[in-house]
Formats: C-alpha cells, structure tokens, sequence
C-alpha cells in the first residue's frame, strides 16, 4: 500500500503546490474586489465567471479529457499520438473562434438575458475571447498531461497565476466593477502564453493529416468526450442559472455571500482532487479490469483525499466567520452557516470524485452521466425550494443534501459494475472524522464563541494528529525524518 500512496502524494504534492499557490492568488483577489466593490463586486464577477465557464464547456466538447488517454495510451506510436494532438488541437481552435465570434455578436442579447439591460455588451465581448484563450490554453495542458509532462505542466500554470494575478491586484484600485471581464482576459491571457510556449518547446512533429483518419481519431476521442461534455455542459449552466435565481430572487448581494462560501468550502478540496485526477484516471483505466485492484485503488485514494483533506475540512467549518472576515470582510460573516453546510457537502464528495473515474473508465458513460445530471439537478432543485420556503437562512443545505443522494447513486453504480466495497481502513477513518463533526457541531450549539473557538482549535489539532500519523503508517514513511532529510537539517 505505500507504493501506492506514494505515487498518490508525489503527483498530488507537485501539481497541488502549484493548486495552492492559486488559491492563495485567488483569496487574494476575491479580498480586493470584496474590498473595494463590495458584495455586488463578487456576484458580477462570479456572473461573469460562471458564463464563460458555460461557454467554454461547450466549446470543449469534452475532447480535453479524452485526449489526455488518447495521447497517454499512443505513448509508442508517435503516429497516432501525434494525430490524437493535431485533432485536438484544431478541433478545439475552430470550434472555440466560432463560438467566440457568435458571443460578440450577440452580446447586447446575452447582457439583457443575464443583467436585466444591455449595460454589460462590451463586458461580454471581452468574455468573448477569454472563452477563446481559456479553451486553447486548457488543449495545451491536455497535451502536456497526455505526454506526462507534469513539471511542465506545472510550470506553466505557476507563471500564469504569477503574472496573470499580479497584473490584476495592481489595477483593482484604479478601475470600476466593469473593468472585471479585463482581469479575466488578463489571467487567461497569461495562463495561455507560458503553456503554449512550453508544448512548441517540446518539438512534436506534426503529421500530414488524412482527412478521413483525423475524422476517424475524432470519433474515438469523442466516444469518452461526448460523456463528460454534456455533463460539464449541464453542471455549468446550472450554476449559471443558479446564480441568476439567487440574484433575481434574493440579491446580487446575497449571490456574493454564497459565492465567496462557495469558493472558500471548494478551493482547496479542488486543489486535491485536481491534483490526485492528474495521475488517478490513467492508473483506474490501467486496473479497472481487474475487480480486486480497482476496488484498492479506489478506496486508497479516497482514504488519501480524506486523511489530507478533513483537518483543513473541520478547521473552515469551526471558524467560518473568521475566515469569511479574514478572506473578504465583515459584510460577509453572515454566510457562516452556508459555509459550514458546503463544508458537510464537499467532505461527501471525496468519496464521488474517483467513484465517476471508475465509470469512466469502465465506460459506463450513461452512468456517470445521469450521477452528474442528478447531482446539479437536485441541487437547483433544493436550491429553488429553499430560497422560496426558507430564505437566506436555508442556504448550503441544497448542497449537502445533493451530494449524499449522489453519492448513494454513484456508490451503487460502482457496487453493481466493479463490486465496490469501503476497505476496513476507510471504515474507521469515516467513523473517527463523523464523530469529530457531530461533537464539534454540538458544540456549536450549546458554546459560546470562545469557547467554542478554544474547543474547536482542540479538536482540529486532535484530529490533524491522528490524520498525520494514519497517512505516515500508510507511506510507510517518517515524514519529518524525510522532510529533515531532504532539507539536511
């Protein structure tokens, strides 16, 4: 088993430095735009964000992920692997170019449909060619991961989030709320170059293509594409639509609030499972055959995202007002319960996340589709009733709600197509952590504040022991020995 977890926390270590290292930029922005904009500066730009990210979903057309096995399984034959990236890479470009021209000519309707006026066309128009950019730069890292590039995958996002954010805090102070949609041009401008740069760097000959086999390589990336694609493409327009219901609905001021909740509770659990995905897909696709190995991988990498992930986990529930204080500012401690409901929400989807790998790489594609479809529907679907039943203070719940009946589907899926079974370790770690949530939450109600800060603290480093010393026994490792070590100390 610690080959195994060492694998996991090499790959998990490299890209998720970088991860961090984005997150940190990103509270840093979120900080000044809460700052000087206030709440409505965060619900436009999560209203900018969350269109784009629609848009490039479609333009995608799920062919970033399917490349990356196309590319990943041609390792030896150069001729097909360098097909597999003249297709993507053209495919991705045309379609992605139309697409933007369509957005520009058409932005007076889209800001009337998202705003309410015509106001934010020329905001739109600048969106128009971040989806362009964003949807090349993601083709570029797909080909950089498909080669097994890491390093330089990494490197390339690090001086993307570098200059790209850098540029971004120095003009904050200086420009109005409508300047957003240039600072998301800027960082996908700089994300895009560094990339692009590095993939050229790597000299892959290009084929004289045959039209009939680029069609043919098409159609195989699209067999796995198509599935993520339409379920990225659902996901993200539910959120879009989610939050033009809570801004229609409550306020554009509320929509900041469940927006900076949304992005403290999911930034760093996506720091992890990004990080462990890079590496976690081609190894499920490797063993998925073999039912007892990929029942093991599965667990060993759940068992290492929660070890990992809870002490962070229990740690932003226990002191969500000071970090929503800390991170945006005062007006932004009333959405301290949502917070903490997201955080119940994000814990249960560690276990979904390598559960949809394991369908894919089955190729249960109806599967994972409908878990993805049932997950975003439910949680609009709780979401509406209630804001409409409940009000603001009801908030987060929709999201908890959504990921157990998801992860009960999923669960059940993986159970009838491989014979899913939680090991005797996963068992004990989901016992141990559900305990800790239930004393920390009972505290919460019958504490007051410092109290309940001094309880918590206690019981974060409790809980961090206990997960430090489970994750050395499984790498088999003394890792302040090792780190001592390295550092020569």
């Amino acid at each position: 088993m610690s080959n195994s977890y060492k694998s996991i926390m090499k790959t998990t270590g490299l890209v998720g430095a970088v991860q961090v290292i984005r997150l940190l930029f990103g509270l840093i922005r979120n900080k000044l735009i809460a700052l000087y904009f206030g709440a409505s500066g965060i619900g436009l730009w999560s209203l900018y964000l969350s269109f784009t990210e629609m848009i490039q979903s479609a333009t995608s057309l799920g062919l970033e992920k399917s490349a990356v096995k196309k590319i990943a399984e041609n390792d030896e034959d150069l001729y097909q692997r360098n097909l597999a990236i003249q297709v993507l890479m053209f495919s991705l470009t045309v379609v992605s170019f139309l697409i933007s021209i369509v957005i520009a000519v058409f932005s007076a309707e889209f800001s009337t449909h998202i705003f309410g006026s015509a106001d934010y066309k020329i905001g739109l128009m600048v969106c128009s060619g971040v989806i362009f950019v964003n949807t090349l730069a993601t083709a570029y890292r797909s080909v950089l991961n498909g080669l097994s590039e890491i390093k330089k995958l990494a490197l390339s996002q690090l001086i993307g989030i570098l200059i790209g954010n850098i540029i971004v805090f120095t003009l904050i102070p200086f420009f109005p709320s409508t300047a957003i949609p240039i600072y998301l041009l800027i960082i996908a401008t700089t994300s895009f170059f560094p990339t692009f740069y590095l993939v050229r760097n790597l000299k892959i000959p290009f084929n004289k293509i045959i039209v009939s086999e680029a069609f043919q390589t098409l159609g195989s990336l699209m067999k796995i594409g198509l599935a993520v694609w339409i379920s990225a493409m659902f996901m993200t327009f539910m959120t879009y639509i989610t939050n033009l219901f809570l801004k229609d609905n409550l306020s554009i001021e509320i929509l900041g609030l469940y927006q900076a909740s949304w992005t403290i509770s999911n930034l760093y659990i996506g720091i992890i499972l990004s990080s462990m995905g890079v590496a976690f897909f081609p190894k499920i696709c490797k063993v998925i055959t073999d039912q007892k190995e990929a029942v093991k991988t599965i667990n060993e990498q759940i068992e290492f995202g929660l070890l990992v992930s809870f002490p962070f986990i229990i740690g932003i529930y226990t002191f969500a007002p000071l970090i929503l204080n800390i991170l945006y500012s005062s007006n932004f401690v009333d959405a301290e319960s949502i917070i903490r409901w997201q955080m119940l929400g994000v814990t249960i989807r560690l276990f979904g996340f390598p559960f949809g790998y394991a369908l894919m790489a089955k190729g249960k594609t109806v599967q994972y589709t409908v878990s993805q479809f049932l997950f975003s529907g439910l949680n609009y679907v709780f979401i509406v009733w209630i804001t409409l039943n409940v009000g603001f203070d009801g908030l987060g719940v929709n999201y908890f709600a959504a990921y157990i009946i998801y992860t009960v589907v999923i669960g059940g899926f993986c159970y009838k197509t491989i014979g899913y079974k939680l090991s005797p370790l996963l068992v004990r770690i989901v016992f141990i952590y559900l305990i800790t949530f239930i004393s920390v939450t009972f505290a919460l109600n019958y504490l007051t504040t410092i109290p309940f800060y001094f309880f918590g603290g206690a019981v974060v480093g409790l809980i961090s022991y206990y997960s430090f010393n489970e994750l050395q026994k499984q790498l088999n490792i003394n890792v302040i020995k090792f780190v001592r070590g390295k550092l020569k100390i």
